[in-house]
């Protein structure tokens, strides 16, 4: 988290890509962490037991956060749509996850969790018309064949 704060408050002295890259690795890293971490909290509490909590604790944090580094300028109260969405899928992802892992091995649900960055492709393309060069496509394809292929066990 202090991490994050730096990176916010020193922002101006990193370029933009060398920030956001470090933030990138920051989010893939701890959400490596807490997707190891789902499968001990479901088995200790439950999944839904671990879907309050998680939120729970998450809002103590979230609020020391936001008072420390959110943004001051007024918005439209409109706008609240847009965490209000986000917090229901990322809800019902988490809580989905949280009985997938209690269900199957954490690396199995981890890995078809990890083919979510398709979906964000093909909603960034076809809804905010972002567009792809063809050489991102072939990286696109070739990081779902990568997870897939990780996730593929014989043993099972």
């Amino acid at each position: 988290m202090w991490v994050v704060g730096l990176a916010h408050v020193y922002g101006g002295f990193m370029s933009t890509s060398l920030s956001g890259l470090l933030l990138a690795l920051l989010s893939m890293l701890t959400l490596g962490i807490s997707t190891y971490l789902y499968k001990q909290s479901t088995a200790a509490i439950g999944p839904t037991n671990t879907t309050f909590f998680y939120y729970l604790f998450s809002l103590l944090i979230a609020i020391a956060v936001w008072l420390a580094f959110g943004e001051k300028q007024p918005f439209d109260k409109t706008a609240l749509l847009w965490p209000a969405l986000l917090a229901a899928f990322l809800f019902t992802s988490v809580w989905a996850f949280n009985y997938a892992v209690n269900a199957i091995d954490v690396s199995v649900a981890a890995t078809l969790r990890s083919l979510s960055f398709l979906v964000t492709i093909a909603l960034a393309v076809s809804i905010s018309h972002e567009s792809l060069a063809a050489k991102d496509w072939v990286a696109a394809a070739l990081a779902a064949i990568a997870i897939i292929l990780f996730g593929i066990n014989p043993q099972r």
